[in-house]
């Protein structure tokens, strides 16, 4: 009428090792998870050291037409990096996200769209509408991993004058 000891001993052995193989699935996938995220953030850290972008000298870094009260500029960005995935660009231009993919919505835009930048590769970035004041202008450019390219400028009341440019990754919080 009672359960032998035997019997007793052997459910808690059966069930010792379905937990001990439930906590060696759950550290499994726990390292596997955590190397994944280390390759990640490696790619990502050699990613934004072969970061290099910046005007594009030879075609005049920008060009500008202006018209009636208002002008346009477009900003040559030249890539001497690693290859670029545009599609993952965005941008923010006097303070405000704009996107980069129709010129019609926000007045930023690409000219020539295409979904890589290769090195040595340039593309067009138009702004157009901007009011013919003195206001300086920031238009950013964040690139897939984090990197970006800022450039500033003004206009003179004759003509449009390059302020300048920066360009940088994000630092580790640590």
């Amino acid at each position: 009428m009672g359960f032998s000891v035997s019997a007793s001993a052997a459910i808690i052995f059966i069930s010792f090792l379905i937990a001990a193989s439930t906590l060696y699935t759950a550290w499994d996938n726990t390292y596997t998870t955590v190397q994944a995220a280390r390759e990640d953030w490696y790619e990502l850290k050699l990613s934004q050291l072969n970061t290099l972008v910046g005007l594009n000298a030879s075609v005049g870094e920008y060009s500008v037409s202006i018209t009636n009260g208002y002008y346009n500029v477009t900003l040559y960005i030249q890539n001497s990096g690693d290859t670029l995935y545009v599609s993952g660009w965005s941008a923010i231009y006097d303070g405000k996200y704009a996107t980069i993919y129709d010129v019609s919505d926000d007045n930023v835009g690409l000219l020539d769209y295409r979904p890589y930048l290769l090195p040595s590769e340039s593309v067009p970035i138009n702004v157009t509408n901007i009011k013919s004041d003195s206001t300086v202008h920031n238009l950013t450019v964040v690139f897939e991993n984090g990197c970006w390219l800022r450039m500033s400028w003004h206009y003179t009341g004759s003509s449009v004058v390059l302020d300048g440019t920066s360009e940088g990754c994000p630092a580790e919080v640590g």
